[in-house]
């Protein structure tokens, strides 16, 4: 049936938004709201772009080319400190939600971060929030980038090739990408080196860590309240809606585009990402100080 005009008395608004890769899971919101009908239902035309990695997202938002992104708090803060503020309005995940995958053939010698040594590995892009916290756990083992291991820009869509080839030893990445490369044998999660969980998250960290949501720029928030609001409510909704309903319920609303052909292993990621995803979009004061401790040491 068509859809009821939107209940809301505010002019279309056409919104742009640009973030990484479309499978990935800590910016599914963005998707949900879209094929929900949400959007609409705030009276908004919002355009979904997907970039290679976060880093580029975060500076088609500086340069003004789009309105939104979806990308890592410390995107945020490091745009800040350069004078270009920008706020996340709306979490997406309250834990990293990525993990570290080692090819398969390490499994008898790589077995803990600091076996890394002297190897290569790699993050989405340089200065992602990917390649954040990989720095942050390969240091917490007492290993700097450049001496004792090298870091490789892998991209998303690219990693399991880089793997495959021996390009990296280990990768950090989210979700469907660890499922998927997992699931097919090709490689494992490191003990200790999965930030999707709320334990190692903490292990490493000490506490819980805000990760992706809802980016703008202050400019675009003050010319523009009313629609920062609207995108607001429908990405809170879409939020809640993935907390209230089952991956299997999630997944059917999402088009092929997003969970990929096979659906039965996007379900299966999309269980696990229950345990990071934000389930009402209000950002953590905690998960944002752990995240401006990382980026000050």
């Amino acid at each position: 049936p068509p859809r009821a005009p939107p209940a809301t008395s505010h002019p279309l608004a056409p919104v742009r938004v640009w973030f990484g890769s479309p499978a990935s899971i800590i910016y599914r919101p963005w998707d949900l709201a879209k094929a929900l009908g949400y959007f609409e239902d705030e009276n908004l035309e919002v355009q979904l772009n997907y970039a290679a990695a976060g880093t580029e997202a975060a500076t088609a938002l500086l340069s003004g080319s789009v309105d939104f992104t979806g990308n890592s708090l410390d995107h945020s803060i490091k745009a800040q400190i350069a004078g270009k503020p920008t706020k996340m309005v709306v979490s997406f995940a309250r834990l990293p939600g990525v993990a570290l995958i080692v090819r398969n053939d390490l499994k008898e010698t790589v077995r803990s971060v600091k076996d890394l040594k002297g190897m290569t590995v790699g993050a989405t892009s340089v200065g992602s929030g990917t390649h954040l916290l990989l720095t942050y756990a390969m240091n917490q083992a007492g290993l700097v980038q450049d001496k004792d291991y090298t870091f490789k820009p892998c991209g998303s869509g690219t990693m399991a090739a880089t793997l495959d080839s021996k390009g990296a030893a280990a990768c950090m990445n989210s979700d469907p990408f660890i499922t998927s490369y997992v699931s097919a044998g090709r490689g494992y999660v490191l003990a200790g080196g999965d930030f999707r969980t709320e334990k190692d998250t903490v292990a490493l960290l000490g506490g819980v860590y805000q990760f992706t949501g809802a980016v703008t720029t202050q400019d675009f928030i003050t010319k523009n309240p009313q629609v920062v609001q609207r995108v607001v409510n429908a990405l809170v909704r879409a939020d809640r809606f993935i907390a209230a309903n089952s991956a299997k319920d999630i997944a059917a609303k999402l088009p092929d585009t997003v969970t990929g052909a096979d659906r039965e292993l996007y379900i299966k990621a999309l269980d696990v990402a229950k345990e990071y995803l934000s389930k009402d979009g209000l950002n953590d004061p905690k998960g944002v100080s752990q995240v401006l401790q990382l980026n000050i040491d």
